[in-house]
């Protein structure tokens, strides 16, 4: 008898859950929408393919070296390097036009003289001691260091294994036969210890981005994890209008003296007001809370009237998604998981969790359909690559575009009764 009531508990339960399709969007839809999303995202730290990171490679010099560390690098796991642009061999003005533009975020640069200089003229007639030569490794400034120490570690272990005893043999007989054996075999001994690497990599940044210094965490993670925030507003303003309707509060307003869309922007405006506030604390907490945990300062770059511009433009965008969503839903138990479920999704699509660089093509296209992406490459802009309110505004603008949308749709499907 106890076991059948249990039965029919847990049955009636399990009716109610299933009718409930915000809890299964949270509960089902949501997680395997995540794993999806980011695992597709993650691929290519993981594996080539198409999901590779692309890595542009210029050679200056046409020595055996270079071409073996050319040779590396396309056969390395998780990279795809590109040594040609549209038919022609890339040039250091064609990487850094592609990385100020944003088609691409790395270059790998070999300078001339690179082969003769280790392998040639740095071998010494008198001294075992070896110049050296620079490798230059250009980079997108809102590039994560966790995404340029991959890169440096693979150049230094190409380097290596160009430069492994035997192939030094092979390439003693062919550039310096007559090289005297104690010399040699110094030469190679330098090699076996790992102290013949005659280069350094030095990073550098493209003309015209006025870097002050590297990214570190916190510029990295503030602005992503802010846009995660501010979008979660959706929830709020959707759940606030679904149960204004519900309870006949909202039929009251009908009663004032306001246009339809007036009242809608009238609803609107202190969730907007908040998320406004919400990014002022979550940047504060990066500028004096973060660094009491040990981690770097935020650090608001030379122009900071941009990010008031971004952030104003961003909340714009984000009110006009949660009155959206207040039209695609009935209830208040649909609404939170709808709005949880759209959020996450377009903050992992838009690069919130994952930058898009690392992305599949098809992903980083779809990147741009989301607000998230535009915000926090004008978020970027400023906080990394040194750009001014004038650079930024192209985001601002599709922003601005997006919360026009929102409200243009939403306004379209709201039903006032």
């Amino acid at each position: 008898m106890i076991l059948r009531h249990i039965i029919a508990i847990t049955w009636k339960d399990l009716k109610i859950l299933v009718r409930d399709r915000g809890a299964l969007a949270v509960l089902f839809a949501m997680p395997v929408g995540f794993v999806l999303v980011m695992t597709t995202a993650l691929g290519g730290l993981f594996g080539g393919g198409e999901s590779a990171i692309s890595v542009l490679v210029v050679s200056e010099d046409k020595g055996y070296l270079s071409t073996q560390i050319v040779e590396g690098l396309k056969v390395a796991e998780g990279f795809k390097v590109e040594t040609e642009w549209e038919g022609q061999p890339l040039t250091r003005a064609k990487a850094e036009e592609l990385i100020i533009s944003q088609k691409r975020q790395l270059a790998v640069i070999l300078p001339a003289d690179f082969s003769q200089y280790i392998l040639g003229d740095a071998l010494p007639s008198q001294s075992s001691e070896l110049q050296t030569t620079t490798i230059q490794l250009m980079v997108d400034p809102a590039l994560s260091p966790e995404f340029t120490g991959p890169i440096v570690g693979t150049l230094q272990g190409l380097l290596l294994q160009a430069l492994m005893p035997v192939g030094i043999e092979r390439l003693l007989d062919q550039i310096a036969p007559g090289m005297p054996q104690e010399q040699r075999l110094i030469f190679i001994e330098q090699a076996r210890q790992g102290m013949l690497i005659g280069m350094s990599i030095e990073q550098i940044t493209p003309p015209g981005m006025s870097l002050r210094q590297l990214p570190n965490t916190t510029q990295q993670n503030v602005p992503s994890y802010t846009l995660f925030g501010v979008f979660f507003i959706c929830q709020v303003i959707a759940l606030s209008l679904i149960r204004e309707k519900q309870d006949g509060t909202f039929r009251r307003l009908l009663a004032a003296p306001l246009s339809k869309s007036a009242l809608l922007i009238g609803k609107l405006l202190p969730y907007y007001l908040v998320n406004l506030i919400q990014i002022v604390l979550i940047f504060a907490a990066g500028i004096w809370i973060v660094p009491l945990l040990g981690n770097p300062a935020l650090n608001l770059g030379a122009h900071p009237e941009g990010l008031i511009v971004v952030s104003l433009a961003a909340a714009a965008a984000a009110s006009g998604l949660g009155l959206l969503v207040a039209t695609l839903v009935k209830t208040a138990e649909a609404t939170g998981g709808l709005s949880a479920l759209i959020a996450v999704m377009m903050a992992a699509v838009g690069g919130c969790f994952v930058p898009a660089f690392v992305m599949p093509n098809f992903m980083q296209t779809l990147s741009k359909l989301v607000p998230h992406a535009w915000a926090l490459q004008g978020y970027q802009d400023i906080l990394v690559r040194g750009y001014g309110l004038s650079q930024v505004m192209p985001e601002v603008g599709v922003l601005l575009i997006f919360a026009i949308a929102f409200f243009g749709l939403a306004l379209w499907r709201f039903r006032f009764d």
